[in-house]
């Protein structure tokens, strides 16, 4: 299944700083940079569970924003790209060096 992770982390101190540093470590682990906040993940349910919780634990509720989308139809029906960034095309096989 393919996820699309959008976050705001508040960097006004530098435990808000180091948040945002996990957060997008927690997400590379997973998934692709899209854009600075965003990510795009394809995971099974026990991966993306995984992923969820240890995001979900980093962040400070009252201050942190995690938004998740599920993509549920073929992405090309949802997602227009535009400019020069290309995303990894899950469907086919892929050899990341």
């Amino acid at each position: 299944m393919m996820y699309v992770l959008a976050y705001d982390i508040s960097t006004e101190n530098a435990n808000g700083r180091k948040r945002l540093r996990k957060v997008a470590e927690t997400c590379e682990n997973y998934g692709q940079r899209v854009q600075k906040s965003v990510f795009e993940f394809q995971l099974d349910d026990k991966k993306f569970l995984m992923m969820r919780n240890e995001v979900l634990e980093l962040m400070n509720k009252k201050k942190d924003n995690i938004r998740i989308y599920k993509i549920i139809a073929p992405k090309d029906n949802y997602v227009e790209e535009h400019g020069n960034f290309k995303s990894v095309d899950y469907d086919n096989d892929t050899l990341l060096i």
